[in-house]
């Protein structure tokens, strides 16, 4: 910016010097980065944007993992199955997975700061809509409705630190920015939890509601920015890669129903494969595409998404099998079942912050491969719980588990966003997101397909000797299968029995099939990723990027 003012003032004196016999036309002195559609603000201005936008990325975060919390007593309350209360957690980061690519192109053509107004908009009527229905359709809809918003929400809240932050402060923008998205869940949890100890199960979404309402305020106060250039919208790239992740998710959710062989599991799964092929080929063919998928082959930005999009299935994954079980197969309340997830904490806080530093040192091959390494060791922990616990094996699988995402998230979200052209911040910015988001949903599809096709196998013996109208419902969910167990008379406090150790076993059997997972990836990362570091956006990005 300063530079395009000094060159401004040059040619004006320059004409002065000349001694043109009339004066030139008084000249507004506008920016460069001004006049490409960007700013960069000053480090006061820099410093409140960044509260704005963690804000409102931990709004979207915290909307998941509540729903985590309060997941068990929706289910008793409005008779949720297994497979609709996995569907009301994966709604919302499937819609917004889906989303994310077009709604950052939004971003780069009409400016973030807009875009994700109208996110924040949308994402609060959603929040309106959850305090109202009472149905499992009705909740998986509302859910749907946050899922949109929050597509038009995450984007920005990232491409706005790299397109209008000052060189010296994007770095620390970014992992600002990073420590937020992966603490804003397990604060979001607690205090759901808190909440829920008091009141029922709605009081859980207050806080998105209320936090919703106010950042809204807050967000015409920051600056905005967007493309020079407004290419044409993909719009079939965009329904091929919801579609994609649309039918891969469903696949993995019903898989652990009705089996992985069965006809419409085959069909989703090739559904989804075909419409990948078809969203990679329109992306190659077109000159400006929604997602350049070359980037890709650049080996640093190829392996820190594919390490994202695994730390994340992991870490909401394992929040889908732990909170359940303390709630309901352990009997704890939801604040105590909140601490668990909540002790990752202390591992991430302070690996963030040396990550990068780390990264440095060590290399990014070093550091995606012992995070993947620590996720194993997280879930061969969990794989020794039993029916009864102990608690302290939750503690030590949630802190294991913590350490690896934290080591990883900052120099894999620099590694993304530092080799992606600075024209095209949003959309970089949704790639990221978009490996979180798709990460996190088709890890809790797989963990909830697994679950309920393990303890639903694990239960068929013991409810044979329930009435036929319920034998299902029994088969279908462990808190149903407690309740009616509840009043079944002698043959009760066997089938309560074995509905909690048939999840236990369920969510053994799925932690090995993750131990496995987890080091397959690492032996992935350890031949893909690069020795070097990532490159720095304050190195990448030049001022006004």
């Amino acid at each position: 910016m300063g530079r395009g003012l000094r060159d401004d003032a040059a040619v004006a004196s320059r004409v002065r010097r000349r001694g043109h016999g009339r004066r030139s036309p008084r000249r507004r002195c506008v920016p460069s980065g001004a006049r490409r559609g960007r700013v960069v603000l000053t480090p006061r201005r820099a410093t409140w944007a960044l509260v704005v936008l963690c804000a409102a990325v931990s709004l979207v975060i915290a909307s998941i993992t509540s729903l985590y919390i309060a997941g068990p007593e929706i289910a008793r309350d409005v008779g949720a199955t297994q497979t609709e209360l996995t569907w009301m957690i994966d709604i919302y980061t499937l819609v917004m997975a889906g989303l994310l690519l077009p709604a950052g192109a939004l971003g780069d053509r009409f400016g973030r700061r807009g875009v994700m107004i109208v996110g924040l908009a949308v994402f609060v009527l959603g929040a309106v809509v959850l305090q109202l229905v009472d149905t499992p359709g009705g909740l998986i809809g509302a859910r749907a409705v946050l899922g949109v918003g929050a597509a038009l929400i995450l984007p920005s809240t990232l491409s706005l630190i790299t397109s209008t932050f000052p060189p010296e402060m994007r770095d620390r923008g970014v992992s600002t920015w990073t420590a937020a998205f992966t603490i804003a869940g397990v604060l979001g949890g607690s205090l759901a939890a808190v909440l829920l100890e008091f009141f029922s199960w709605r009081s859980a979404f207050w806080s998105i509601l209320v936090g919703g309402v106010i950042v809204l305020a807050a967000a015409p106060t920051i600056a905005t920015s967007r493309d020079e250039e407004t290419p044409a919208l993909d719009l079939w790239g965009a329904l091929a890669s919801i579609v994609a992740v649309a039918a891969l998710v469903y696949a993995f959710i019903q898989a652990g129903i009705d089996g992985w062989t069965d006809p419409v599991i085959v069909g989703a799964l090739a559904l989804g494969v075909v419409a990948t092929v078809l969203f990679v080929a329109l992306q190659l063919r077109r000159r400006q595409p929604l997602l350049d998928v070359r980037v890709f082959s650049d080996r640093a930005f190829g392996v820190a998404a594919f390490t994202v999009f695994m730390a994340f299935a992991a870490v909401y994954g394992l929040a889908y099998l732990i909170i359940p079980f303390q709630q309901i197969v352990l009997g704890d309340s939801a604040l105590v079942a909140s601490l668990p997830m909540g002790a990752t904490a202390i591992s991430i806080i302070p690996i963030t912050i040396v990550a990068r530093r780390a990264t440095e040192r060590f290399g990014l091959r070093a550091i995606v491969v012992v995070g993947c390494l620590l996720n194993a060791a997280g879930f061969a922990i969990l794989a020794t719980v039993s029916a009864d616990g102990p608690v302290l094996t939750l503690y030590a699988t949630t802190i294991t588990i913590g350490a690896g995402l934290g080591l990883a998230m900052v120099p894999c979200t620099e590694a993304i966003i530092s080799n992606v052209p600075a024209s095209k911040q949003g959309v970089a910015a949704s790639v990221n997101h978009t490996t979180r988001e798709v990460g996190t949903t088709l890890g809790v599809a797989l963990f909830g397909g697994l679950l309920s096709g393990i303890y639903s196998d694990q239960m068929r013996a013991a409810t044979e000797v329930l009435p036929a109208p319920v034998r299902e419902a029994a088969r279908e969910s462990v808190a149903a299968a407690l309740q009616i167990a509840a009043t079944a008379g002698p043959e009760g406090a066997a089938i309560a029995t074995s509905a909690r150790e048939a999840y236990a076993q369920g969510m053994q059997q799925t932690s090995l099939v993750m131990v496995a997972i987890m080091v397959v990836c690492a032996a992935i990362c350890a031949a893909w990723a690069p020795r070097r570091a990532p490159r720095t956006l304050s190195a990448e990005l030049p001022a006004g990027a």
